[in-house]
């Protein structure tokens, strides 16, 4: 689960993958998260997606989170904690 924060807008997105694309005509940067566009980006002549990224991380906060960290397990918290 990957979870990106627009830190301008406060704007939360929820979903599985992302994905960095450039229009090889127009040099426009778009991104995807679960073939959704929630980023485009007009102002900037990107060279590859690595560009797009790294303007992406400026204005989001993207954070992964595994299914270990999903959940709060109580018993293993407890367990450790008493030992």
């Amino acid at each position: 689960m990957i979870t990106v924060h627009n830190l301008m807008t406060s704007e939360m997105f929820r979903g599985d993958a992302l994905e960095f694309f450039i229009d090889e005509d127009t040099a426009i940067g778009e991104v995807y998260l679960d073939g959704d566009l929630i980023y485009q980006c007009i102002d900037k002549d990107f060279q590859d997606e690595d560009d797009l990224e790294i303007e992406f991380n400026r204005i989001f906060e993207v954070t992964e989170l595994g299914e270990e960290t999903d959940e709060y397990d109580s018993d293993s918290y407890e367990d450790d904690y008493y030992e």
